[in-house]
């Protein structure tokens, strides 16, 4: 079962983007899906490899539409983009050293609150700046 289902108000209006972050709540389901099967601890690492892998494809789309546009927030914009891959490494840092130092509630909890804080505010902006140059 979901928990998240992808509705309009997730859009930043930017297809790319937007079909990006699709895969975000993918992931949120899948470790919904995990905990409510118990089984958390078995899809913990293929989760934590997946936000490495998102995060590498995904920032880099952003980063280069913020670039050709000239965005004025982009620097803070790739510093929340750094913390994310920087939780995700260090993530599958402890994970790869020592499989129980990582807690599952809590990554499961860092992916809702990034759609929460990141999509639903700092991408909204981007969303909105891209979409007055003329990017849908």
């Amino acid at each position: 079962m979901s928990i998240l289902t992808w509705k309009d108000e997730y859009s930043v209006g930017v297809r790319i983007i937007d079909n990006e972050h699709k895969q975000l709540i993918a992931m949120i389901n899948k470790a919904y899906d995990s905990v409510e099967k118990m089984e958390e601890e078995k899809v913990l690492l293929e989760l934590v490899d997946e936000m490495r892998k998102y995060a590498m494809t995904h920032f880099a789309t952003e980063e280069k539409l913020m670039e050709i546009h000239n965005y004025p927030e982009t620097a803070e914009q790739k510093k929340q983009h750094n913390d994310f891959m920087i939780k995700a490494a260090s993530s599958d840092n402890m994970l790869s050293s020592d499989n129980g130092a990582v807690d599952p509630i809590k990554v499961f909890k860092y992916l809702a609150d990034w759609l929460r804080g990141h999509i639903m505010g700092t991408d909204k902006k981007l969303g909105i700046f891209l979409n007055e140059k003329g990017i849908k």
